[in-house]
């Protein structure tokens, strides 16, 4: 008897459910589907400055009592021959400890307040950042302090993180993703430091005493960006940080600028062999500045060409239609002292037919100099684009990061929202002509990783080749 009730009752909800379409109307498919035009707002950006000459940033957050401040200093590249040292420094610091607070108590008060504090960063920069609820804000910036300004840097974390990165070296050719990355910029950058790596060489070249030259040339609040977020106010903020950070000194700091890349593009092939049966494709060449006029149709023209995931060119083409590779794509890069990288890849594509991987590529390059987007491509790319602009207004400690990055950059602090409006104007003629302009279609560099021997033809075929041996220190 349950059982007839149950079937029942499954064969109303059945039928309910079939015809709950019918009733309600034909559905929409989510392409004809309309959202009111995307609005956002920036919160209250405060300018904050301490006596001893540091200036930034403060968005205020009332809504959970918890603050963030990050502090960016700016560096500089360091002697080739030392390369390495710059990612040395961040790590000591931070896991070397201060006068005051030496690692192993450094970690357990982080652990029981909780709170966090983090020192990372590039050749351009080192960043300190900070994460506390605000009842432990005092205590938690006398941490921060002193690892700026007084870190101890121990000879046993120093060669520590020396054998992290001679390990990581040894192993830097294990992955052929990595290979190609490493090897591509490489080739686009030659001599320049974006083009540069660290080797054991280097690496073991770095002494205790280059690190100390290091925090005495950089780290002073009239070379550093604040910026802050959480539930604190101007005052709060700025009376704490006067008393934490009141012995850190101003000093005169001389860093020169980027210098200009002087590599010249032009076609070329390059491979490098890896004992795999796949193949690892990079197609580019030199990309733009950041401050590069057309760097808003740049960046529209790229998600079309293969920025845009499933919905882009190349990996509509590549990937889902001839099923030749694992993930494919292309990213245009611009770089706001010098210029970024362009490059279109093929990730895990089968090695007899990485050729025609290669070609469907530089068809879609191709397509997009002479052809273009059409409107509703455009249209379609840029609604996509700009949608996922609003993450970066999902958190205020993240706006004020970007407002850092920006001011860092040298570039105007309301750039993200200048650029949305020009995103929204774009036609398919501007995409066109920044095609035309910025895809170098006879000037592409191409490199392969994998082994030849089982590729469906030789790479020779499309021009002179030149070989690259990994180096393996």
């Amino acid at each position: 008897m349950k059982r007839k009730v149950l079937i029942g009752v499954l064969a109303v909800v059945l039928a309910i459910a079939l015809a709950t379409p019918l009733l309600a109307g034909k559905r929409k498919h989510p392409s004809d589907l309309k959202y009111p035009q995307l609005d956002i707002t920036t919160p209250e950006v405060i300018d904050i400055s301490l006596d001893n000459g540091l200036e930034g940033f403060l968005i205020e957050d009332q809504e959970i009592p918890v603050v963030d401040v990050v502090i960016l200093i700016k560096t500089y590249f360091p002697d080739p021959e030392k390369y390495g040292l710059n990612e040395m420094v961040n790590w000591v610091i931070r896991n070397g400890g201060s006068r005051d607070w030496p690692s192993d108590k450094l970690n357990d008060e982080l652990e029981f307040l909780p709170a966090s504090v983090e020192i990372y960063g590039g050749s351009l920069n080192s960043i300190i950042a900070a994460s506390c609820m605000k009842k432990d804000l005092a205590q938690v910036l006398s941490i921060m302090s002193d690892l700026i300004m007084n870190p101890l840097f121990p000879e046993d974390k120093i060669e520590k993180k020396r054998n992290d990165m001679l390990e990581e070296i040894r192993r830097q050719n294990d992955q052929p993703g990595d290979i190609a990355r490493r090897e591509f910029m490489k080739i686009l950058y030659q001599d320049h430091p974006y083009g540069w790596e660290s080797t054991t060489a280097t690496v073991s070249a770095v002494m205790r005493d280059d690190l100390v030259d290091f925090h005495r040339t950089y780290f002073h609040p009239n070379n550093a960006i604040l910026g802050v977020s959480g539930d604190v106010t101007r005052a709060e903020i700025e009376k704490a940080l006067n008393l934490a950070l009141s012995g850190w000194e101003r000093a005169e700091v001389d860093i020169p600028p980027v210098p200009e890349v002087k590599a010249k593009p032009a076609e070329s092939y390059h491979y490098a062999y890896k004992d795999i049966n796949q193949a690892y494709i990079m197609i580019g060449h030199l990309g733009i500045n950041s401050n590069n006029p057309d760097h808003c149709a740049v960046n529209i023209m790229n998600f079309i060409l293969g920025g845009g995931s499933f919905t882009s060119w190349i990996t509509e083409e590549v990937r889902v239609k001839k099923g030749l590779a694992y993930s494919t794509g292309s990213r245009y890069g611009q770089d706001a002292f010098a210029v970024g990288p362009f490059y279109a890849y093929s990730r895990g594509t089968k090695a007899d037919e990485y050729s025609r991987a290669i070609n469907i590529i530089m068809d879609q390059i191709t397509r997009m100099k002479t052809v273009g987007p059409t409107e509703e491509e455009l249209r379609k790319a840029v609604d996509s684009f700009l949608n996922g602009q609003v993450f970066d207004y999902d958190s205020k400690s993240g706006m004020v990061r970007r407002l850092v990055g920006l001011r860092f950059e040298g570039r105007p602090l309301d750039t993200p929202e200048m650029d949305m409006e020009t995103y929204a104007k774009l036609t398919v003629e501007e995409i066109r002509r920044a095609a035309d302009k910025y895809l170098l279609r006879d000037k592409l560099s191409v490199l392969v990783v994998g082994d030849k021997d089982q590729f469906d033809r030789p790479l020779s075929d499309f021009g002179e080749v030149q070989e690259i041996e990994l180096k393996t220190e």
